[in-house]
């Protein structure tokens, strides 16, 4: 397997908005993994989605693994966007894909 560690297209500024997401991301993994029922009122629930929960659920990671697969690809890719889109932007942009997914979530699970 490949593992791509950075991108050769330099950066205008620093990313600080995607540091910023990739460390919030770390924070609530460590919150959840010492008290798995933070997470309960902010997940994602096909039955009974909540608006504010389209934008939190993002922030949830299954295991180790699934947070750093996701924080290596952010942290590669990100800083690029982050750049390209400024920090206001980004954050939209970031937002956004999570809601989108969301979307994709809800609609393809059984609610029966």
């Amino acid at each position: 397997m490949l593992l791509p560690i950075r991108t050769d297209s330099p950066l205008r500024s620093t990313p600080w908005m995607n540091w910023g997401i990739i460390l919030l991301n770390i924070i609530v993994f460590a919150f959840a993994r010492r008290d798995p029922s933070v997470m309960d009122p902010y997940l994602l629930s096909a039955r009974d989605p909540a608006l504010l929960d389209y934008f939190t659920y993002a922030l949830f990671h299954g295991s180790v693994w699934h947070l750093l697969g996701n924080m290596l690809f952010l942290y590669i890719f990100g800083n690029n966007v982050n750049d390209k889109l400024g920090h206001v932007g980004y954050l939209g942009f970031y937002l956004a894909g999570g809601v989108f997914a969301g979307i994709g979530h809800v609609l393809t699970q059984s609610t029966i």
